[in-house]
């Protein structure tokens, strides 16, 4: 890691949203609705539709016709038409054929495999999809024609089992695209025009000049961001395709390429091609930061030769302190550790990457804020804990914080480890940072609430989420640098009747000595349960439920 990296990881936690220098089919300032699932569909995100399984809505299937109907994807857009038919049913009376797209696909169904089954599929509503870059495009034939507009479907599934009947997009707006070709399990793009895919959008859950995406998958996001994966006139479809897999690869932050996210949905991001990246360089190399020095360089991705998507460099990760779900890194995330060739990027510092090399290739480079601090449990004694975000630690060695052998508070935030007294328990989680920008404050809402720090007169410390460290008595608000007391941000709520959830963090106190402790479980046995104070991300979460 550089030492202006390091600089940034000591001081630097706050950012602004996306905007900047951005080119066409780069994200505006309005969205950084990146995230953790490619189709946004959860129990049903490994699931390829095969397009001859259609069957036509309910009032056409006593047709008479010569052959069966056809559903076809034309540059992303889901059609059926029929030829050489008689005895249809209004409002095709009198025609030998008829033609379905948008709203008349209302009842049509398709059968995917599905967990050694099968899913039906069926279309109940069609509406003009808004898209998450730009206001909504009119679904004119013209603009559908020309790909301005596109169609959304809202789906229900229904499995062979007979379970009851599901929305195939059970969070963010309900809605997704219609997409053509499959996907493997490992998040590769497969070329098969014969299959097709739901991909399920974001909802806005801010307003228009405050928005805060929530759920839905990469695909869609990808697509609005301009990275479809099918070309247009000066753009052949095999180009598309590898654009759009690299899109999807750098919003899961999939640095190994094997279909494994490494973030949380709804992380803020900036990213842009390499012409975008070239114009704000003046040497050729990728700049340090975007927006005013607060997004820092995180990756260049690129697909190789082998059609395999992964970073040429790593200078930092989107979360500092989850540990990887990726498999082919190398721990220590610093300058001057080999590549492993097969199995992993390099991890030199990317302001090292010469972008004139790779001006012509299919790239993207992408910056991060340091948005997270690694909520970490001291045991001083057998009944006085102390759980706190400020810690030193040997970053070659904690790529995440499941492992905490080398971590030591530091409680007066000098940078040094403070009395071997306390002995690292437990990582809790992370937490966001303190130092959590306005604009994402704004934005998360009553999505979060602060974590507040209190002492009480003889130095014992325990965190909750009071502003009057109720209900601690003798204990008070601890400020330092008018951070007015606050340790972090934790999330405030979570949909209880959902798997996958984020870890309740809760404040537990000894009986009879007095002795508080912050802890997602209990530091003993003699502790007992006083309050819930919010949750702790992890990964794996379902979509909509984090930034």
């Amino acid at each position: 890691m550089s030492a202006i990296m390091k600089a940034w990881r000591r001081g630097l936690l706050g950012a602004v949203l996306l905007g900047g220098a951005v080119a066409v089919a780069e994200p505006p300032p309005t969205n950084s609705a990146q995230g953790t699932q490619l189709h946004g569909s959860e129990r049903f995100e490994s699931i390829n539709i095969p397009l001859a399984s259609l069957e036509v809505p309910p009032f056409l299937a006593g047709a008479k016709c010569a052959s069966p109907a056809k559903a076809v994807q034309v540059y992303g857009r889901l059609m059926v038409a029929q030829l050489s038919c008689t005895s249809l049913p209004p409002p095709y009376s009198g025609l030998t054929g008829y033609f379905l797209d948008g709203p008349t696909l209302v009842g049509a169904s398709f059968r995917a495999p599905f967990e050694g089954r099968s899913v039906k599929l069926v279309i109940e509503e069609a509406r003009c999809h808004a898209g998450i870059t730009s206001s909504p495009v009119a679904c004119t034939s013209e603009n559908l024609s020309s790909g301005v507009a596109r169609w959304e479907f809202r789906v229900s599934a229904t499995t062979d089992d007979k379970t009851p009947t599901v929305p195939l997009c059970p969070a963010g707006s309900g809605f997704a695209l219609a997409v053509p070709h499959p996907w493997s399990t490992g998040g590769e793009l497969l070329n098969n025009p014969d299959y097709f895919t739901f991909a399920c959008a974001p909802s806005n859950q801010g307003t228009a000049s405050n928005p805060f995406f929530v759920g839905g998958g990469v695909i869609a996001k990808c697509i609005d961001w301009g990275y479809a994966p099918w070309g247009g006139p000066s753009s052949p479809d095999a180009v598309a395709r590898d654009s759009h897999e690299l899109c999807t690869r750098m919003a899961r932050a999939d640095y190994c390429g094997e279909g494994k996210s490494n973030t949380l949905d709804g992380t803020p991001l900036s990213f842009m091609g390499p012409q975008s990246a070239l114009a704000l360089s003046t040497n050729g190399y990728p700049v340090a930061t975007v927006e005013q020095g607060q997004y820092a360089l995180e990756a260049v991705w690129k697909r190789d030769s082998c059609g395999t998507v992964r970073p040429l460099c790593l200078g930092k990760k989107r979360w500092d302190s989850l540990s990887l779900e990726a498999t082919c890194l190398n721990r220590a995330l610093e300058a001057g550790t080999p590549p492993v060739i097969a199995t992993g990027p390099s991890i030199r510092p990317c302001e090292d990457l010469k972008l004139t090399n790779y001006a012509d290739d299919t790239l993207l480079v992408s910056y991060s804020l340091f948005i997270d601090r690694a909520l970490v449990m001291f045991k001083k004694t057998d009944t006085e804990f102390v759980t706190t975000t400020s810690v030193v630690a040997d970053l070659q060695e904690h790529p995440g914080i499941e492992d905490v052998s080398t971590f030591r508070a530091d409680l007066n935030g000098d940078g040094l480890a403070d009395t071997p007294s306390l002995v690292p328990l437990r990582a809790e989680g992370p937490i966001l940072s303190a130092k959590l920008p306005s604009a994402i404050k704004k934005r998360m809402g009553s999505f979060i609430k602060p974590l507040y720090r209190c002492v009480d007169h003889v130095g014992r410390r325990l965190l909750t989420d009071s502003n009057t460290c109720a209900p601690a008595t003798g204990f008070f608000l601890n400020a330092v640098s008018s951070d007015q007391g606050i340790e972090g941000y934790v999330y405030s709520a979570v949909d209880a009747d959902s798997t996958g959830q984020r870890r309740p963090l809760k404040l537990w106190k000894h009986p009879t000595l007095g002795f508080y402790a912050t802890s997602t479980q209990a530091p003993s046995s003699a502790f007992v349960f006083v309050k819930d104070l919010g949750f702790l991300p992890a990964v794996g979460q379902l979509p909509g439920r984090d930034l």
